[in-house]
């Protein structure tokens, strides 16, 4: 098992921005993942929520400008993204909307069963 400081490390070096994109996208692919897969799990909830919030809170800035960087890109003239890239932002895109469904759907069941013991 890791540390709090291991954990951290190993969360923030996935991506190290919009620049990282050629390689980060996909481990921030494989992390959200991983993270819908123990949120559907039902285990250790408290645990797998930190680690969504560390998660969140490191790489929000590169999951939101995902698709802002490619409309700046398309305005620039730049050189467009590969097929590769383009796919892999939408795999993305679909994992963390997915894993927000299921985060919420584990909110709201954990909620009911703390009204219905008060």
């Amino acid at each position: 098992t890791l540390g709090p400081s291991a954990i951290d490390v190993a969360l923030s070096t996935l991506c190290q921005g919009m620049h990282d994109l050629d390689d980060g996208l996909f481990l921030l692919y494989l992390a959200s993942s991983w993270l819908l897969e123990c949120i559907e799990s039902r285990q250790n909830y408290e645990a797998v929520n930190a680690y969504l919030h560390r998660f969140l809170s490191i790489h929000l800035a590169v999951i939101a400008n995902i698709e802002d960087e490619s409309q700046r890109r398309g305005m620039a003239n730049d050189a467009s993204p590969s097929e590769e890239i383009v796919q892999r932002r939408a795999e993305l895109l679909d994992a963390i909307s997915k894993l927000r469904a299921s985060q919420r759907e584990a909110d709201d069941k954990l909620r009911g069963k703390m009204q219905n013991t008060l």
